[in-house]
C-alpha cells in the first residue's frame, strides 16, 4: 500500500491564488493514482466558505482515497481564533462529501477509517487537535483534549499492530518544539497514550519537513511542510508484512 502525506494547503478565496495547489494535485492525479492521500490540516487559509468550496472542487477527485483532519486555519481566520461556524463548515464542505466516515465538529472521538489493499490492512486515526478558545496563543498550540485521549487510550488497547498498521495523524506539533506557540498543550500525555501502540504519526502546522525513526516507540514520526510549491512530498509504503518504507517523491510543476 502506498500513501502520500500532504499538509497546509491553505486554499485561498481567489482561484488565481491557488495555482500551485492545483498544479500539485493535477500532477499527483496523473502520476500517483494508486496512492492514498493524507492531509494533516490547514486545508483552507481562513475557513471561509468559498475556500472550502475551492478545496472540495480539487479534493473530490480523490474521494475514496483521501483522508483529512482540520488545522487551526480551517477553524479560524488567519488561524488565530476558534469559530464554531467555520468548524462546522469543515464537516459540511469536506468531511461529509469526502466520506470521512465520521464528523469532527462536536464529536470528542477521533475519526477512524480502515483501508485494505491485498493483504495490507491499515487503521487511519484522525485527531482534531484544535482548541476551542478565543486566545490566539492557546489556539496556535492546540490540544487533543481529555475525551479524545480517553477514547484513543481505550481503542489502542484493543488493537494489535500485528493485524493492522496504525497511522495517527493530526495538525499541531505533538512534541519537542521549544516555540511556545507550537507546543501542543497536552503533548506529554498524548505521546504517552500512543507510545508503543501505533506505527506512524503524521502532522504539519510549522511548514517544516522532518522525520524521526524509532522515537516514542513509533516506527516513524513525520512532519510535513506546506506542500504546495514544494518539489518533493513524502511517500509512505507499507508492505504485506507491515514493513514500512519512507521516500521522497518528486513533483513537477
Amino acid at each position: 500500500m502506498k500513501l502520500i502525506h500532504l499538509s497546509d494547503l491553505h486554499f485561498k478565496s481567489l482561484l488565481k491564488q491557488n495555482i500551485e495547489i492545483l498544479e500539485m494535485f493535477d500532477f499527483i492525479k496523473r502520476n500517483y493514482n494508486d496512492h492514498y492521500l493524507i492531509i494533516t490540516g490547514d486545508i483552507t487559509d481562513d475557513g471561509e466558505e468559498i475556500q472550502y468550496d475551492n478545496a472540495y472542487d480539487v479534493l473530490k477527485n480523490f474521494t475514496g482515497r483521501i483522508f483529512i483532519c482540520p488545522g487551526n486555519h480551517d477553524f479560524g481566520t488567519r488561524g488565530s481564533q476558534y469559530s464554531r461556524h467555520k468548524a462546522k463548515l469543515f464537516d459540511q464542505k469536506l468531511s461529509i462529501p469526502l466520506n470521512q466516515n465520521d464528523f469532527f465538529f462536536g464529536d470528542d472521538n477521533p475519526v477512524i477509517n480502515r483501508i485494505k489493499k491485498g493483504p495490507v490492512k491499515v487503521l487511519l486515526i484522525a485527531i482534531d487537535s484544535n482548541l476551542e478558545t478565543s486566545n490566539t496563543f492557546d489556539f496556535a498550540c492546540g490540544e487533543v483534549g481529555i475525551y479524545q485521549l480517553e477514547y484513543l487510550d481505550k481503542f489502542l488497547a484493543e488493537k494489535s499492530t500485528g493485524k493492522h498498521t496504525i497511522i495517527i495523524f493530526m495538525h499541531h506539533h505533538p512534541f519537542i518544539y521549544n516555540n511556545p506557540f507550537m507546543k501542543l498543550k497536552d503533548a506529554d500525555v498524548f505521546m504517552r497514550t500512543i507510545q508503543d501502540r501505533a506505527d506512524i504519526l503524521l502532522f504539519g502546522h510549522d511548514h517544516k519537513s522532518d522525520i524521526w525513526h524509532n522515537k516514542y516507540g513509533l516506527k516513524y514520526i513525520l512532519a510535513s511542510d506546506d506542500s504546495p510549491g514544494k518539489y518533493y512530498v513524502r511517500e509512505i509504503i507499507i508492505g504485506k508484512n507491515h514493513e514500512i518504507f519512507i521516500n521522497n517523491i518528486k513533483i513537477n510543476y
